[in-house]
């Protein structure tokens, strides 16, 4: 899992899979898959993805690189690597999803 602890926060590398039927956060080959419903079409997904991931953390999440690409290096503003950590891991063990 490729993570960054910064004094803004802590920035994460995803691989996003666009068009999914539901959006949720997977760990694959050491590698975090955010699957989102939109398309990659006028910046769609990667709203979605922001918005998303700023209600599961609780905290703004801004994506810094790869706004037209698949890998993504998304920045949790304000939490340290281990607190990112444990809410990753939570969320995806509990196969919860984020509504709108």
């Amino acid at each position: 899992m490729s993570v960054k602890e910064t004094k803004e926060g802590t920035i994460i590398k995803v691989y996003v899979k666009p068009k999914s039927k539901r959006f949720s956060i997977k760990f694959e080959n050491n590698e975090i898959i955010v699957h989102c419903t939109e398309p990659p079409i006028k910046g769609r997904a990667n709203r979605e993805i922001e918005k998303k991931l700023s209600k599961i953390f609780k905290v703004k999440t801004i994506i810094l690189s790869g706004h037209s690409s698949r890998h993504k290096y998304i920045l949790i503003q304000g939490l340290s690597f281990e607190k990112v950590k444990h809410v990753l891991s939570n969320f995806e063990s509990k196969g919860r999803t984020v509504s709108s």
